[in-house]
């Protein structure tokens, strides 16, 4: 089936397959295939051709889209008022959309300074699983008692229902950064750093740690980020050089982008979210699992590691666990089921994701089996 280009089409689509009893496989720009389990047969609702601007206030850094709005046509449309999404969501692909972002709750490097994507969404419009065009947050018609809809909808991997329109909170574009980067630095050595670095009041926003180099961002106005690089270089000791304006911005996006840990033939890639302590603690662990390539990003919340697809799915969603994290593994492509997608919940946690999947899909057909419940 052709994609949808108005809401009024998703909602129609929407009530036929709930009238039929239906499963709706949801989508947009298709960059994000590789995350979660991977379902049976459904039908497609692609939701790419609702691409359009809804409204765009610079001065009240008020920015509505719909959900298939190409993330790099919203990125241009941000820089010509020298404004960005503060939470910088990687695209992984020419095809990335805002709503994608949304649905997996994708944040970048600055997450660990600034807060994630669901802290600067404002407000959303969705159909839900009962056909009811709902809206919640921001420019309110309706909301859904009892819950926070932009947030509860954020990471929810499209098994609540269709989005149809986006409300964010834009920031100010920073005038300039710099990147010092330290040397010869072991993990562990590398995590300390960070979190003593993450604790000062300095406009640091972005600490991450690539084998043997810790990396430190520095964003402001251009006279300022110059006078905290100064600052830097003094307290730091070690090995360090520096990246100026455009080779920094180029480093933090190639982080983003995972350019540098796309999985050969052979292996897969795991993204780990953990408290920052447990970073160095939880990269030496993968080790004897065959770990090849690995960053740390978020001061030591996140890791991402390329690991053999002959290491025991169970045995790494225990070692998350066991270092007081969440793991995801990434399908290793369109014929992988990825039924280990996602560490287990706990019994509590779980029960509050079934109440949710009941309360907007009491049907069960928005991306069934997707989060792999």
């Amino acid at each position: 089936m052709s994609c949808l280009s108005t809401p009024e089409a998703v909602h129609e689509r929407v009530r036929q397959a709930l009238d039929q009893h239906t499963p709706l496989h949801l989508f947009a720009g298709r960059t994000k295939d590789r995350l979660g389990c991977r379902a049976s047969t459904l039908l497609p609702l692609d939701l790419s051709g609702l691409d359009q601007l809804v409204s765009y206030e610079p001065r009240e850094l008020i920015l509505v889209v719909q959900p298939g709005m190409k993330l790099r046509a919203v990125e241009e449309l941000l820089v010509g008022e020298n404004q960005h999404l503060l939470f910088e969501p990687p695209h992984w692909g020419e095809a990335a959309t805002i709503g994608g972002a949304v649905a997996c709750n994708l944040s970048g490097p600055r997450r660990f300074k600034a807060g994630g994507l669901r802290d600067f969404i404002l407000g959303i419009e969705m159909i839900d699983g009962c056909g009811q065009r709902i809206r919640g947050g921001g420019k309110v018609v309706k909301n859904v008692t009892g819950y926070d809809l932009p947030r509860t909808l954020c990471g929810s991997f499209g098994t609540l229902g269709p989005l149809t329109e986006l409300c964010f909170k834009v920031w100010p574009r920073p005038a300039a950064q710099q990147t010092l980067t330290l040397h010869g630095l072991s993990p562990a050595a590398a995590v300390e750093r960070m979190t003593n670095l993450a604790g000062r009041p300095w406009e640091l926003t972005g600490l991450a740690y690539t084998p043997s180099r810790l990396l430190i961002r520095v964003e402001g106005p251009e006279p300022a980020v110059a006078a905290q690089v100064r600052q830097l270089r003094e307290l730091l000791a070690g090995e360090q050089s520096l990246l100026e304006d455009a080779a920094s911005r180029a480093c933090w996006q190639d982080l983003r982008e995972l350019t540098s840990l796309q999985p050969g033939p052979g292996e897969v890639l795991w993204r780990f979210s953990q408290p920052p302590a447990e970073a160095a603690r939880l990269h030496q662990a993968l080790e004897p699992h065959g770990l090849t390539r690995y960053a740390i990003d978020w001061g030591g919340g996140l890791l991402w590691a390329v690991l053999p697809t002959s290491a025991l799915d169970v045995s790494l969603h225990q070692l998350a666990l066991a270092h007081q994290g969440l793991a995801w593994r990434f399908a290793t492509g369109p014929d992988d089921p990825n039924e280990a997608a996602f560490t287990p919940l706990s019994p509590g946690l779980a029960r509050v994701n079934q109440k949710l999947k009941a309360a907007f899909d009491p049907q069960g057909i928005f991306n069934p089996g997707r989060m792999g419940v």
